[in-house]
């Protein structure tokens, strides 16, 4: 609902998310993953591709310091990979194959853990298995943000997807590579290009 009631907010990450938007589908596609993945970015970072949260995440996919390092995003003083369209995309979608597997196949269990961590949400499993409960995602006892982020993308893929019936004017994102890696050969502030 809080998508429908502002269609403004939907305008703006679409003009963010145009550049960024091929390169990210043709690589969900490449892997046969579900193309609501793309999404991810409205949920997580607006597609601000600068985007940094209090809990030290950061970039559109939102990689906190431990997962970049551990899906081999280069860090350092000069560079953060975590903001590096090209590489976070790869890297989170590294992570989103990583958890679909570890969780079983289960692509509301693989997203809610993106969110929340791997031991988080297959503790929920776990701790519902030993009392007798369902072990569904609507089942689990997660925290409230990771509760609601597996609805919140489900819903933005029916907004997108009904937004004409919906009365939502998306603005056209050209099916057409945006982006290009460019080697300088050197260090340069991004500010200074």
């Amino acid at each position: 609902q809080w998508y429908i009631d502002n269609p403004k907010h939907l305008d703006i990450v679409a003009q963010r998310a145009e550049p960024f938007l091929y390169f990210i589908l043709e690589e969900i596609e490449k892997r046969n993953l579900p193309t609501e993945l793309a999404l991810l970015p409205v949920i997580e970072s607006a597609f601000n591709p600068t985007a940094y949260s209090p809990s030290d995440a950061s970039g559109l996919w939102q990689l906190t310091l431990p997962t970049a390092n551990a899906f081999k995003v280069k860090t350092n003083w000069w560079y953060d990979g975590r903001r590096d369209v090209r590489a976070s995309t790869i890297a989170a979608l590294d992570l989103l194959e990583y958890l679909y597997v570890k969780m079983g196949k289960n692509w509301n269990y693989a997203i809610a853990a993106y969110n929340s961590g791997e031991g988080r949400v297959l503790n929920a499993i776990k701790r519902n298995k030993n009392n007798g409960k369902e072990t569904n995602f609507w089942m689990l006892k997660l925290p409230k943000e990771t509760a609601h982020y597996v609805p919140q993308l489900m819903a933005l893929a029916d907004i997108i997807k009904h937004s004409n019936e919906l009365g939502i004017n998306l603005p056209a994102i050209e099916n057409k590579p945006q982006i290009e890696v460019v080697n300088i050969e050197s260090q340069l502030d991004l500010n200074l290009a």
